[in-house]
């Protein structure tokens, strides 16, 4: 018996560790065989919804738990599997992030809260103290302005979603959807939000502004090509920022606004589409590819930060042995896990609307706008707000 399984992958080393899980589930269970087909993540979601309306669904549905509401309904719900499946072992929050409406729709694979990377050699350069667990907004500020000149920028502005959504959320408690799952992004405190955000760019001057609307990325890049000296950034990518960069990388929580330190949390993890006329085996599968085994396997590989606390040792041994084993690096490490828990124990699962893609589309389109001073973000967020909603 051969079950499809649809999952995004950035490249050959991902499609390859994809393929050692999708082995596993043949090698506990020699009657089922994995049919993986990737795309990549900006692609996924559009072709999940291509196939859906052709009625050819893949038979285990990788799911983005922004995305799920949107995705609910092609979904079985796993409440009836969980047995089968396996829950125990799990962070909660990981398990939490993949329920819509009371009904559990994915296992989860990963976990990521957001937190501020920095380029600990410009802060030192620059004679501005490293941020550390209590600083706030005005901290970040001043830290971001002090590490603008000489064609670079503080801070890098970014309209992909968890990033500058969570900035609005510790800022002044923004947040873009109702408890009842309804847009509010032209609602007072996210305009208000994003008018201090846009502002770091054009007030300020101390951010640099995405050179386009397909500028998903733009922040990231920007801060591991060190044009800027902080990024907001989800935590699975702690291991290849600290990798990549040729300056040392420090992590430190999201700065503190009036109520705290804020951060949005949300993962990935598979499910199964109702049309799998395999479902049984189907969650066999999901117990294999969310199990420990599994999870200790990604984590090794610092693919992602595990959603099974037993796996979690082994994402801190990968990040200290690609980072080196001198007391400054170790503490880096050391640092970068603590903000990560932090954000983690503290963070607040993103629930989206049901047309959540287009809205991060939407965001992409319009908000540079309010970044480059064309609009203001009043004018920027009712317009998300209108073509959203219509």
């Amino acid at each position: 018996m051969t079950l499809t399984w649809q999952m995004w992958a950035s490249g050959a080393d991902e499609e390859k560790q994809l393929k050692q899980l999708a082995a596993l589930v043949h090698k506990k269970h020699p009657n089922i065989r994995i049919d993986l087909n990737t795309a990549p993540f900006k692609d996924y979601f559009t072709k999940l919804q291509t196939q859906a309306a052709g009625g050819e669904q893949p038979c285990l549905v990788s799911m983005q738990s922004l995305r799920l509401p949107g995705f609910a309904e092609l979904m079985e719900p796993l409440d009836a599997h969980v047995k089968k499946a396996g829950t125990e072992g799990f962070e909660p929050a990981a398990t939490e992030a993949l329920q819509y409406e009371g009904k559990t729709y994915a296992l989860p694979m990963d976990l990521a809260a957001m937190v501020v990377y920095y380029n600990k050699d410009a802060f030192a350069k620059a004679g501005v103290p490293e941020p550390k667990a209590g600083w706030k907004v005005a901290d970040f500020e001043k830290a971001a302005k002090s590490l603008t000149g000489q064609g670079k920028k503080g801070f890098g502005l970014s309209f992909s979603d968890l990033h500058s959504l969570t900035m609005a959320l510790t800022y002044n408690g923004a947040r873009p959807v109702t408890k009842d799952g309804k847009p509010q992004l032209d609602d007072p405190r996210m305009v208000e939000a994003y008018d201090w955000y846009a502002g770091l760019a054009t007030k300020a001057k101390s951010a640099s502004v995405p050179a386009s609307s397909s500028d998903g990325g733009w922040a990231e890049t920007q801060f591991v090509n060190g044009n800027t000296a902080m990024a907001v950034d989800g935590t699975w990518n702690l291991g290849s920022h600290i990798g990549e960069a040729k300056f040392k990388v420090g992590v430190a929580p999201i700065p503190a606004g009036p109520d705290g330190s804020k951060t949005y949390v949300a993962n990935s993890g598979f499910g199964m589409s109702k049309s799998c006329a395999y479902k049984d085996e189907a969650a066999k599968a999901l117990a294999v590819l969310t199990g420990p085994e599994a999870q200790q396997s990604l984590a090794e590989q610092g693919r992602v930060f595990p959603a099974r606390t037993d796996a979690q040792p082994a994402y801190e041994k990968f990040l200290t042995e690609q980072n080196g084993s001198d007391p400054e690096s170790a503490e880096t490490v050391e640092l970068g896990m603590k903000a990560v828990m932090d954000g983690l124990a503290g963070g607040e699962p993103f629930v989206g609307t049901e047309n959540w893609d287009q809205v991060n589309t939407l965001f992409s389109q319009y908000l540079l706008e309010a970044y480059t001073g064309s609009k203001s973000a009043k004018e920027s967020l009712t317009t998300i707000q209108q073509k959203s909603a219509g």
